[in-house]
């Protein structure tokens, strides 16, 4: 009987691991996808910077 306690703690322990482990991953992802976000917003900014001296310089020919 002692024996399938430590079968249900090492079961109970190592879920406990996987969830911990899990929530983790999802939370560096939540902050891999925010600086993803973050990027593409700034490379638009400049190349709509990019853009609009082009712009002008074509309305003033």
């Amino acid at each position: 009987m002692d024996s399938l306690w430590y079968l249900f703690a090492g079961f109970f322990v190592t879920w406990l691991i996987l969830g911990v482990y899990l929530i983790s991953l999802r939370r560096q992802v939540e902050v891999l996808r925010s600086e993803l976000a973050a990027l593409r917003g700034e490379q638009r900014r400049e190349s709509v910077a990019a853009d609009a001296p082009a712009a002008r310089d074509s309305q003033a020919s």
